[in-house]
């Protein structure tokens, strides 16, 4: 069964609009297929909170938040859970898409952080996976003539991020300016409608 998915510019989009008071039109796409279903979304703000109402074809659902900040999160999931059903967890399909309020991105978890470690005494690869669609790619060289080692992540396939530099000193010394980086390169993948 193809699920329906709101993509990173409709989220950006949901972001900026659930703050007015209008009506809008949007798409959502399927995955693998990529059928195209249309819906109508009208806004309705008021002080404490704010009226959406979601229009797929001859469909209407309504749906009452409270104005707070990652509203336009609770939003998708109402509008995803709309056109596919209700998220079950229990469903080994489900668990690979996580409602968009409750994902959490650039998460470095302290497995990840040891693997990070033992990476920068020994060098090689490693891919970590922060919650983002795809791994960050971290390649370490350890440099033979002084204590240094060459660093080379990226994240994403068809316009990748990437980083490449080299620091000396310490083993944690190293570590530590290489977590840094990972975390910069994890803050500039993170979706803008997920940024806090």
């Amino acid at each position: 069964m193809s699920k329906y998915k709101l993509d990173n510019r409709t989220l950006t989009l949901l972001q900026a609009q659930v703050n007015l008071t209008e009506t809008f039109s949007h798409t959502l796409r399927s995955t693998p297929r990529r059928d195209v279903l249309s819906f109508r979304l009208k806004v309705e703000r008021s002080k404490s909170d704010t009226l959406f109402t979601v229009e797929p074809g001859s469909e209407r659902h309504t749906l009452t938040l409270s104005n707070e900040k990652k509203m336009h999160l609770k939003l998708a999931d109402f509008i995803e859970e709309i056109v596919n059903g209700s998220f079950d967890a229990s469903s080994s399909a489900d668990l690979l898409t996580l409602p968009h309020a409750s994902r959490r991105f650039g998460t470095f978890e302290a497995e990840q952080r040891q693997q990070v470690f033992e990476l920068v005494r020994t060098g090689g690869t490693l891919s970590l996976d922060m919650g983002f669609d795809l791994p960050i790619q971290l390649a370490l060289h350890r440099n033979i003539t002084r204590k240094a080692v060459t660093t080379i992540m990226s994240i994403g396939v068809k316009k990748p991020r990437t980083k490449c530099f080299t620091v000396c000193g310490s083993d944690t010394e190293m570590y530590e300016k290489i977590v840094e980086s990972i975390n910069h390169l994890a803050a500039v993948a993170t979706p803008a409608a997920h940024a806090a």
